[in-house]
């Protein structure tokens, strides 16, 4: 076995052990790592600096903090997978060109813009307004193929697990013990702290946990569950 092998069943083992430390977590950051866990589960990707920062300002309990780099080895296992499947790297990079080439038009054009009002160049509305024009309507292509290219990335992922659940079944296994272990910890601190439900609302998007009440269905526009946490959850 190789050192890289090794070293990876050795991390996933010590997830499947790992029960995690809620102690010392507050409200708001524990909703934040429930999304984020939960989302990790279908391959959505967010964002963890928001525990970084806290960790480096020292606002999180040494417990948790021990356990972060576990945690995180499980999720950036789930993220690498994504450019590894077929035809996602190409469309990732396709979005990045239409991107870039939109910021740089924009770049271009904003400037020659200001130029032609400010200054009075009338000889620059000829290239400057046309330029403004393409920049604008670049920029609307770029936000509209990012959506695009994000739901067909997504779905050749969803697919590609599909035909090959064993590749994250116990990373999906553990970071739903632990999104379930979060969402026990979040009903504690709504009853110790007599906080509303109904103005603590979670982002979700897998409803098959314990104590939740999904609130609003994903819809054309939203991509995930409203969920109320039940104060009643254990």
């Amino acid at each position: 076995m190789s050192r890289q092998s090794k070293r990876s069943k050795d991390d996933s083992q010590a997830a499947e052990g790992l029960d995690i430390a809620t102690s010392g977590l507050d409200l708001d950051f524990s909703r934040n790592l429930i999304t984020v866990m939960d989302a990790y589960r279908i391959n959505r990707t967010y964002s963890t600096e928001f525990v970084d920062k806290k960790i480096n300002k020292g606002e999180l309990p040494r417990s948790f903090i021990q356990q972060w780099g576990t945690i995180r080895s499980v999720l950036h296992k789930l993220a690498a997978l994504g450019p590894k499947v077929p035809n996602v790297e190409k469309w990732l990079n396709q979005k990045q060109y239409i991107s870039f080439a939109a910021m740089a038009l924009l770049t271009i054009a904003v400037p020659l813009l200001v130029f032609t009002w400010v200054l009075t160049l009338e000889w620059l509305q000829p290239i400057a307004f046309p330029l403004s024009i393409a920049a604008i309507a670049l920029m609307l292509i770029s936000w509209l193929s990012s959506s695009w290219y994000n739901r067909k990335v997504a779905w050749a992922i969803h697919y590609y697990i599909e035909d090959h659940p064993e590749l994250v079944s116990n990373e999906r296994r553990v970071l739903k013990k632990w999104t379930q272990s979060m969402i026990f910890h979040v009903a504690r601190l709504m009853r110790k702290d007599g906080a509303n439900p109904d103005k603590k609302l979670v982002k979700f998007f897998n409803d098959d946990y314990e104590g939740i009440e999904v609130i609003k269905e994903p819809s054309g526009f939203r991509k995930h569950y409203v969920v109320k946490i039940r104060l009643s959850a254990k």
